[in-house]
């Protein structure tokens, strides 16, 4: 029992890390539209960092625990009918929908990152061209269906994330749970628009 409940909250935290990791990095993006050249510059710098292959080992092992968990937790939850849950969401249509779907988007997430990698770490653009390179990816039209996807994905992994998170937490109680519910999901719609409009936004200008 006790294992049980250290897997909940290591998949809630791991969840946690990879949503500040999912903020920075649309920051960059964002940055990348409003200033090519900055970024560029910015790009090259991050790479250059000592500390940068120590952060991305570190963001691979929580990424590949995090997903290990998630589909753990679905595997059982499947097992089991997962009743209870969808008996207390039984009017809330977007969160049932978001649990179910929730392994084909996590499956969606991991083969975009892992096609992201390949892109724009296996290997590096040379120096000032990593948005070039982006962006030359961003013109396959496979490529750009894959990221738009991959955003909507985001979109309904972080409705049930972010809930799913703060029960296992037990932050979440009869009180808040409306509160938590309406922050959580606005948190999602926002990531979620916000790529999806910044891969289109870079794919034509």
């Amino acid at each position: 029992m006790e294992l049980e409940l250290f897997k909940q909250k290591f998949q809630s935290y791991s969840g946690l890390v990879l949503v500040i990791f999912i903020a920075v990095h649309l920051l960059g993006i964002v940055f990348a539209g409003i200033n090519p050249d900055g970024f560029e510059i910015y790009a090259s710098s991050l790479h250059s960092s000592i500390f940068l292959p120590y952060l991305e080992i570190a963001l691979t092992i929580t990424f590949v625990i995090h997903i290990y968990l998630t589909l753990n937790k679905a595997y059982k939850n499947r097992l089991t009918g997962n009743k209870a849950i969808l008996r207390t969401r039984r009017n809330d249509y977007l969160g049932v929908l978001a649990s179910k779907f929730q392994p084909l988007t996590g499956l969606i997430l991991a083969s975009f990152l892992i096609i992201h990698l390949f892109q724009l770490r296996f290997p590096r653009p040379g120096e000032n061209l990593e948005l070039t390179s982006l962006k030359n990816n961003l013109n396959d039209t496979h490529i750009l269906i894959l990221y738009s996807l991959a955003s909507i994905s985001l979109f309904f992994h972080m409705v049930q994330g972010i809930e799913s998170g703060h029960r296992s937490l037990g932050f979440l109680s009869n009180n808040n749970s409306l509160k938590l519910r309406f922050i959580g999901r606005f948190i999602s719609i926002f990531f979620g628009l916000c790529y999806l409009i910044m891969t289109f936004y870079l794919r034509f200008n």
